[in-house]
């Protein structure tokens, strides 16, 4: 039995979906103990989105013009992970934009790399991963994000910055199921509408510092505190933690509203904990914090030779209230 997952054994489950899980083929019923087809499965099938065109050029140190990722009216996409290729091995920025070309899943533009698979990695037993077989290795993003063609709209868009002295070849993807609605009979159509509705309160969102973390060169060792502010809109959940950046270097993390230390009070070294994107550092346990919350990472140079630039992000998934919840919770405040 798979821990976590309701009377999951090798062939089937009791569920005919389970959250961020593949769709199962087969459904044991619990009274009967009989197997019978998911009929989810015919209508739930791999997806892949990618930008438009399909690879785009962008000049030395330059900013992309809004670039789309469109999806038809056929039913709603989930995005699990995302990949990338880049022809300059500094890569580049994204961010991930609404078509009003407001910030949709990040604060702000963050290095490639800490959300999708595609740089390569090393790994202690592997040694050096290539870029080139990156494909079987994408980002697993902390929450799927479910793009709806109909309700809220069918095109996202992406803005690259070149991090190259040279131009660079971008390519974007991502990954996840495609859900037929549309071609589905009305029972099964009706149920992929309720599993929709029931995972609107959750999104995954990408948080990294207010400021571009650039640490001087020199002696004594620089170091200096960046913040990442969490929405006042909504609980966040840290889940993942990755970074980028032109050499090692130590960092404190830290709450700045209570002072509670996620490292203990000292510096730990970067690559003890944060990860890339195909090797992500992941959390024992997921962090939890109210709105509004402000984390302090305090960064310190390792090599006072050269200037080190820092892209960190954390990996997190946006909490939504439900009005019902805040309806329950006003009548019980009046007793």
């Amino acid at each position: 039995m798979a821990q976590g997952i309701p009377r999951l054994d090798r062939d089937s489950t009791v569920l005919d979906y389970i959250p961020g899980q593949l769709i199962p083929v087969l459904i044991r019923d619990p009274n009967t103990g009989k197997l019978y087809l998911n009929p989810l499965k015919k209508y739930v099938q791999p997806f892949t989105l990618v930008i438009e065109p399909a690879s785009v050029v962008v000049a030395a140190g330059d900013l992309s013009l809004p670039i789309p990722m469109t999806l038809d009216a056929k039913g709603p996409f989930e995005v699990f992970s995302a990949s990338y290729y880049s022809s300059r091995a500094e890569g580049f920025t994204v961010q991930i934009m609404n078509p009003d070309e407001r910030p949709l899943l990040m604060n702000r533009e963050i290095h490639v790399d800490t959300l999708a698979g595609g740089g390569g990695a090393t790994t202690v037993i592997e040694g050096a991963l290539a870029a080139q077989g990156s494909g079987g290795r994408p980002y697993r993003w902390p929450e799927t994000f479910w793009l709806n063609g109909q309700e809220n709209g069918k095109c996202i868009q992406c803005v690259f910055r070149n991090l190259s002295a040279y131009a660079n070849t971008i390519r974007f993807a991502l990954h996840g199921l495609r859900w037929y609605y549309m071609q589905a009979p009305q029972k099964v159509s009706d149920r992929m509408y309720q599993i929709y509705q029931n995972r609107s309160r959750t999104m995954p969102y990408f948080h990294t510092t207010e400021q571009y973390v650039s640490l001087a060169a020199g002696l004594p060792l620089t170091t200096q505190e960046y913040e990442v502010r969490f929405g006042d809109e909504c609980w966040t959940e840290m889940k993942k933690l990755t970074a980028i950046s032109t050499g090692l270097f130590n960092v404190r993390i830290s709450e700045k509203s209570t002072g509670r230390s996620l490292t203990g009070g000292n510096y730990i070294r970067s690559d003890l904990v944060f990860g890339a994107g195909e090797l992500p550092f992941l959390l024992w346990e997921s962090a939890l914090f109210e709105p509004g919350t402000k984390l302090v990472l305090d960064f310190q140079n390792v090599n006072y030779l050269t200037t080190n630039v820092i892209w960190p992000t954390l990996g997190c998934r946006k909490i939504m209230s439900d009005p019902r919840e805040d309806s329950v919770a006003a009548r019980l405040a009046r007793y």
